[in-house]
C-alpha cells in the first residue's frame, strides 16, 4: 500500500476546506437570499350610478370621460415600513372599466403579512356635460367649453387646479398575509368615478359652465379576491326626507372567488355622516342588527348574486347624533351619508364577518 507522504495530506486536506467553505458560502447565499411571494392587483369602476342629478354628486350619463393618472402604489407591511409595487405611472380611464376589470400590478413582494394599501393620484382629465377638465402635479389646470370650441381657459382665468397640495394619497387598511414562494393574492381596487369627482362651476363672461373636478378624499373601495365579497352596492331606493324616519333598500352585489356559494346568516347597518362633499367619515348612529330579512340571503358559487338589504334612515335619531357631535343639518341643503354593513357569512364550512362602506347617499335636508 503506497503511503502519503506530508505534502500530498497536506494537498488533501487544503482541497476538502475548500470543499466546505465553498458548500457553506452556496447555503449562506441560499439563506441571505429573500424568499418573495406573488402579488396582483386590478382596478375597476363597478359602480351603478344615481339615477338622479344632486348638487356636487355627478350625473353618470353626463360624465364621458374620468382619466386618472395613478402614480404610485405601496403597501404597508407589519413593521409600518411601506413597500413600492407600482413605480411606473398609469393613466386609466374609469369609465372604459365600469363592471369591468383592467390589471394593475403583477410583482414579487417579500413573504410576510401586510395591513394597508396606499395609492397616489398625481392628474386628472374629465369631460363633462362636453367640457373638458386637466389637471395634474406636473402642468397648471385648465378647461375648455362645449359653447366655445378653440379657446383653453386656465388657473390665471379662474380654473380651479385639484392639486395644489401635490399628489393626492389615499390609504385603505387590508390585511393579508403571503406566507411561502407559492402564495398569490389578488386584490381588487373599486374606483369609483362619480362619487370621486363634483361639479365646478366656471363662469365666462354672462355664462356660467359646469365641469367635473376630483375630490381631495376620491371614493375607492378594497377586497382581496378571496372566499365571498361584495364587489358592488346600487343607489339606494326611495330616499326623500320629509321630517321622519325614511325606509329604503339597496341592491348589494356579491361574488364567491373561491367558487364555493354560500348563506349570509345575519346583517348589520350604520349610517355614517359624509359632510357636504362627501370627505367625512362620522358615525351619525351605533351600529345595529338589522332584523329585516336578506332577498334572497345565499350567494351563488359562479356569476354575480345581487341581494336586497332594507334599510331604515332614522331622521330624528341621525340629526340628534350629530348634533351632539357638533354637526349641525342646514334646512334645505343636500348632505351625504353611508351604509356601514357587517356581512355574517357561511361559505365552505367556515363562517366569518365581512364589514363594507357602501357609496354616498345624497340626503337633502327638508
Amino acid at each position: 500500500m503506497k503511503t502519503l507522504n506530508l505534502k500530498s495530506l497536506l494537498a488533501i486536506l487544503l482541497f476538502f476546506a475548500f470543499m466546505v467553505s465553498l458548500n457553506t458560502g452556496c447555503k449562506k447565499k441560499d439563506e441571505d437570499k429573500e424568499e418573495k411571494g406573488a402579488l396582483n392587483m386590478s382596478i375597476c369602476d363597478a359602480r351603478n350610478p344615481h339615477s338622479e342629478a344632486k348638487d356636487g354628486i355627478i350625473e353618470s350619463s353626463d360624465l364621458t370621460k374620468c382619466e386618472i393618472t395613478i402614480s404610485k402604489i405601496q403597501v404597508k407591511d407589519a413593521a409600518g415600513d411601506y413597500l413600492d409595487v407600482l413605480t411606473t405611472p398609469a393613466t386609466i380611464d374609469l369609465r372604459d372599466f365600469t363592471a369591468s376589470v383592467s390589471d394593475l400590478v403583477a410583482i414579487e413582494i417579500p413573504v410576510g403579512s401586510y395591513t394597508a394599501v396606499k395609492v397616489f393620484i398625481s392628474g386628472i382629465s374629465t369631460t363633462y356635460e362636453g367640457n373638458n377638465y386637466t389637471s395634474s402635479t406636473t402642468a397648471p389646470a385648465t378647461a375648455t367649453l362645449a359653447a366655445l370650441p378653440g379657446t383653453t381657459f386656465t388657473e390665471a382665468q379662474g380654473v380651479v387646479d385639484a392639486f395644489p397640495a401635490g399628489e393626492i394619497a389615499c390609504e385603505m387598511p387590508l390585511s393579508f398575509t403571503l406566507a411561502d414562494q407559492d402564495d398569490l393574492e389578488s386584490i381588487r381596487l373599486f374606483f369609483d368615478a362619480d362619487a370621486s369627482t363634483y361639479v365646478v362651476s366656471y363662469t365666462y363672461s354672462t355664462y356660467t359652465f359646469n365641469f367635473a373636478a376630483i375630490r381631495e378624499l376620491p371614493m375607492f373601495g378594497i377586497i382581496l379576491e378571496e372566499g365571498i365579497q361584495q364587489i358592488r352596492h346600487s343607489p339606494p331606493m326611495g330616499i326623500t326626507i320629509a321630517g321622519s324616519d325614511v325606509n329604503y333598500y339597496g341592491i348589494h352585489t356579491f361574488i364567491d372567488f373561491n367558487g364555493k356559494g354560500g348563506t349570509i346568516n345575519s346583517h348589520t347597518s350604520q349610517h355614517v355622516f359624509r359632510g357636504e362633499d362627501g370627505t367625512l367619515l362620522v358615525n351619525a348612529e351605533d351600529m345595529a342588527v338589522n332584523t329585516n330579512p336578506l332577498t334572497p340571503n345565499t350567494v351563488a358559487a359562479t356569476g354575480e348574486s345581487d341581494i336586497r338589504s332594507d334599510e331604515t334612515f332614522r331622521y330624528s335619531q341621525i340629526v340628534s347624533n350629530l348634533a351632539t357631535a357638533g354637526y349641525t343639518l342646514e334646512s334645505g341643503k343636500t348632505y351625504y351619508f353611508s351604509l356601514r354593513k357587517t356581512w355574517n357569512i357561511t361559505t365552505d364550512g367556515q363562517t366569518y364577518d365581512l364589514t363594507r362602506i357602501c357609496e354616498p347617499i345624497p340626503v337633502t335636508i327638508p
